[in-house]
């Protein structure tokens, strides 16, 4: 009975954590040189959502202690450092860090025992979010031999171009050629900015 409580309790955490992330295709979390300064929801919501996602990271450990090699839980505990990422960052740049580089590390263990191209995505992100340029490029590039059409790989590569490697031209390039595939209406929108913001910055 204990083991049956427990799954039904780590499937409604993954569900939480799964609803927090889809949709959002992860622009929740700040790009280097974002402004955090501005509190939509007020500290006292902030601190409720850093508490709750805190809480799901310590029941998602409890249960990988039980179960080291389930993959399952592996992802849901590297989705709930990511998306805790999204709120640390507005309130502890180190333990912002700490969330990102956990998330990395649990990405990388499902990757050793499934291919899976959007937990390589999120791995990309979170390496290009915590300044590891190194790993984000070449996981960025292996997903671009993969998916060439993939316009969330696409548009995230542009960003790092952007932001890690200031190579303007190649961002745009990336961009314009999510712009060719794109169907989404959001994403439009985004893509088109960041063009306008790159073709500002070239000489």
């Amino acid at each position: 009975m204990r083991k049956k409580v427990q799954k039904i309790t780590v499937g409604i955490i993954i569900g939480i954590i799964c609803i927090s992330l889809i949709g959002s295709t992860f622009y929740a979390i700040s790009l280097p040189g974002s402004d955090n300064t501005e509190d939509t929801q007020g500290q006292e919501a902030l601190e409720q959502e850093y508490n709750q996602r805190k809480q799901a990271i310590v029941e998602l450990s409890a249960a990988l202690e039980k179960s080291p090699e389930d993959v399952e839980t592996q992802l849901a505990l590297a989705d709930a450092y990511y998306s805790k990422a999204s709120i640390t960052i507005q309130l502890n740049d180190e333990e912002y860090q700490e969330d990102l580089q956990n998330a990395i590390t649990y990405y990388q263990k499902v990757l050793t025992q499934k291919d899976d191209n959007d937990v390589r995505l999120k791995l990309a992100i979170s390496a290009f979010l915590s300044r590891d340029s190194d790993l984000a490029d070449e996981t960025y590039k292996e997903l671009i031999e993969k998916e060439p059409q993939n316009v969330d790989v696409l548009y995230w590569y542009g960003m790092f171009q952007f932001y890690s490697k200031e190579d303007y031209k190649q961002a745009e390039q990336y961009w314009q050629t999510a712009l060719k595939y794109n169907t989404d209406g959001e994403m439009k929108t985004k893509l088109e900015e960041m063009i306008a913001r790159a073709q500002d910055i070239k000489p």
